[in-house]
């Protein structure tokens, strides 16, 4: 009999037709769906470079095109152009073009994600459709091409961390309360490179469209996959979708999900499993400049604001937009009016939820409060178009990342929240709790839960490393020194990520948020060295190529976020784990890297790393892993 399997080691095992699997092995896996959305153009250059003309499996593609909606400029708009030409030439039918909706969204309300299936989605926030108990993780560009030319995928085991929800949320506090104090006590890298389950009964009495929050938000702790237990309320949901669209009924469809759904052993093993009270949870703002900066409402209240946006994939559905609309009318039902000197911009998630707020009413008040309505799709919350903030400006969101820059502009702050609050206070023109006069005083300080500690090991860094005493050595660069969280908006700034196709362009922009003096004196041969979680955030492939393009060597880390670590190795970077050389570098310091010897050579000492697998190797051998295909 098989050892015990949590649910993501069944989950794996499955894609790589194995009967058992363990946390740390490295698996050959086969998706059963790969998303992109505006990123496509891209990778099929990419899949092109391989000598590819067809995609293996046409009819695993999901296409949507959402981040620039309507295009907002010449650009944009020879990249939807070129995306829709390769769609045709492939056959490619899972195509949503501008308009549809936001990729997360779609991909769920049109059932091609189903429980205990794997997808990897060219987004960092690819992770949202474990809502529907499927396995979903976030890749870089040069993998998904890789996925459309083979199938396949290399893929790591992760550990598991167990989430028990016991209890109600009470009224007025919401999903995205849960999921914002969750990411305060995990933190930016608290469950990098993991897998989190969420299950027990607390977790069935939130509505499916709340659901969707959870594993969306858990991105920004640096999962690998955040799954939730699917009951059969997730299997009618999907089975009355898929029998719209086949000759099979909608019973039918639902005994088979629930025949196909994975579930963990009850004897599965885990870093931690956590039992949260849901009746504790307090409503939460996170602050500026990370999502993981979680604050309790009442200790912000009063913060003025300029922007307020309501909408991306984190809540933007009609559920949402209920929540907001009521948010906008007084107790006798009258619409009020968005506060003088702050806007209100209000785009749903797709065009289902735009024709559902049409029939419920809710577009009609958000425009006779003076909101304004965007196209389904991202909209601002990268920073590409449709509500950049000025310099200075205060932003509310309900998105689901409030980097520095985040939104387009690095002179300003992002805070987030909760559609009612967001709403409520784009009418007080402050941050404000909707329900302040309703309910008892709130506490200014976090709830605190019985959370059992885990100790945090980084994928490539099973061992303490050696020092060694300084010796001579022939240095082949000099350090570069930064800190804990560097995420890949200011490693590279989302607003270029459409705008500048040319990588040759991509190293002048190299860090010019975090350190402007970076780009103009890097040398070839010169190694970043960071702290914790270096390259959180987005799954934007130039955060890794335009260091490289730039001259850097190697990336030497106390920790790496997940999807920047894999396209390190997949853009022919070295990425190093090895706290010790961290601690003792200075910035300017002379520096030489045997990867061979797996030493690092410093003023300070010698210091052994981790060497990686030898399959990751390989690919760093062969320049990356486009070479190493072709």
């Amino acid at each position: 009999m098989t050892a015990a399997m949590t649910f993501v080691q069944k989950a794996m095992a499955r894609a790589a037709n194995l009967s058992f699997v363990q946390p740390g092995q490295f698996i050959d896996a086969q998706p059963d769906r790969a998303l992109s959305h505006d990123n496509t153009a891209a990778i099929a250059r990419i899949f092109h470079q391989l000598g590819q003309e067809k995609v293996r499996y046409p009819e695993r593609l999901v296409i949507v095109l959402d981040h620039a909606v309507p295009a907002p400029n010449a650009r944009h708009a020879a990249n939807h152009a070129e995306i829709r030409r390769f769609v045709g030439e492939q056959g490619i039918r899972h195509f949503f073009d501008v308009g549809r909706g936001i990729c997360h969204q779609v991909l769920g309300e049109e059932a091609l994600i189903l429980p205990g299936q794997l997808l990897v989605g060219a987004d960092s926030h690819s992770t949202h459709a474990g809502w529907l108990g499927a396995l979903a993780a976030g890749i870089g560009r040069t993998e998904m091409a890789a996925v459309w030319a083979t199938g396949r995928l290399w893929l790591r085991v992760p550990e598991s961390i167990r989430f028990d929800l016991v209890g109600q949320l009470r009224p007025g506090v919401t999903d995205k309360d849960l999921g914002l104090w969750l990411l305060a006590r995990l933190g930016q890298a608290g469950a990098n490179y993991r897998a989190l389950e969420f299950g027990g009964p607390g977790l069935h009495t939130l509505s499916l469209q709340s659901r969707m929050v959870i594993p969306n938000l858990m991105a920004e702790a640096g999962v690998k996959n955040a799954w939730l237990e699917p009951d059969e309320a997730v299997f009618a949901w999907l089975a009355d979708r898929l029998a719209a669209r086949s000759e099979r009924s909608a019973d039918a469809w639902q005994a088979h999900l629930a025949a196909f759904a994975l579930y963990p052993d009850p004897e599965a093993s885990y870093l931690a499993r956590i039992t949260v009270d849901l009746a504790q949870i307090e409503p939460v703002v996170a602050c500026p400049h990370s999502p993981a900066r979680g604050r309790p409402l009442a200790a912000v209240a009063g913060t003025p604001i300029d922007q307020a946006f309501i909408g991306t994939c984190t809540n933007g559905r009609l559920e949402d937009l209920a929540a907001a609309a009521a948010a906008l009318r007084d107790e006798q039902g009258r619409v009020r009016s968005v506060a003088s000197g702050t806007r209100l911009i209000v785009i749903p998630a797709s065009q289902e939820v735009l024709q559902g707020a049409l029939r419920a009413g809710y577009i009609d008040t958000f425009v006779q409060a003076g909101a304004m309505i965007g196209t389904p799709g991202c909209g601002p919350c990268m920073g590409n178009h449709l509500g950049v903030p000025a310099d200075g400006e205060v932003v509310l969101s309900t998105g689901n990342r409030n980097f520095r820059g985040r939104m387009g502009n690095a002179r300003s702050e992002v805070y987030l929240a909760g559609p009612a609050v967001v709403a409520a206070s784009a009418v007080a023109g402050v941050i404000c709790d909707p329900n302040a006069g309703r309910r008892e005083r709130r506490p200014q300080s976090m709830p605190q839960i019985e959370w059992p500690e885990w100790t945090f090991t980084a994928s490539a860094a099973a061992a303490t490393p050696e020092l060694l005493p300084a010796g001579d050595f022939h240095p082949t660069g000099r350090v570069w020194k930064y800190g804990d969280n560097v995420n890949t908006d200011v490693i590279f700034p989302g607003k270029y990520t459409y705008a500048l196709t040319d990588a040759a362009d991509w190293p002048a922009h190299a860090l010019e948020d975090l350190d402007p003096s970076f780009a103009r004196q890097v040398q070839a041969g010169d190694v970043i060295v960071a702290g914790d979680n270096w390259g959180c955030g987005s799954s934007r492939e130039q955060a890794v190529v335009a260091l490289k393009l730039a001259g850097i060597h190697a990336i030497i880390a106390k920790s790496f976020a997940r999807i920047y670590f894999r396209n390190c190795i997949n853009q022919g970077l070295l990425p190093i784990v090895c706290p010790a050389a961290v601690a003792a570098l200075r910035a300017g310091d002379a520096i030489a890297i045997d990867r061979e010897a797996a030493l690092i050579h410093t003023p300070h000492g010698s210091f052994r790393f981790p060497a990686l697998p030898p399959s990751l190797g390989a690919i760093l051998d062969a320049g990356g892993l486009l070479s190493a295909l072709i």
